[in-house]
């Protein structure tokens, strides 16, 4: 399971598509910076330094991140966190819910909330 690729795709009533992902991995919110340097400094601070810390503590953590994530009309995603035991029913869940056309709410699973975006 990936970060950057979707473990199921499904289409909800209204037509628009959505991916499903799974992951572990999970880095810190950035700050965005103004300036070409401090946005490379950052850029390499997160490669170097956050993203082996976050996939460290990605080994030793049984946390998974499930997101349904959809880009049209704009970007909107829904959140949940479960355990890797309950990984593929929350999945299997997220899909049917969201095919149904709400935001679904899998049992053994916390749902961590609405992003919409652009």
């Amino acid at each position: 399971m990936s970060v950057f690729r979707p473990v199921r795709r499904v289409t909800d009533r209204d037509g628009r598509d959505w991916e499903i992902y799974a992951y572990r991995l999970e880095l810190p919110p950035h700050a965005r910076r103004s300036g070409f340097l401090r946005r490379v400094a950052a850029a390499l601070g997160r490669a170097f330094v956050e993203l082996p810390r976050a996939a460290f503590a990605a080994r030793r953590s049984d946390e998974w991140t499930i997101e349904a994530v959809t880009w049209v009309p704009r970007r909107t995603s829904y959140t949940w966190k479960t355990t890797g035991e309950y990984r593929g029913n929350v999945i299997a869940q997220v899909e049917a819910g969201v095919a149904a056309g709400g935001i679904p709410r899998p049992r053994y699973a916390t749902f961590v909330g609405v992003e919409e975006g652009y």
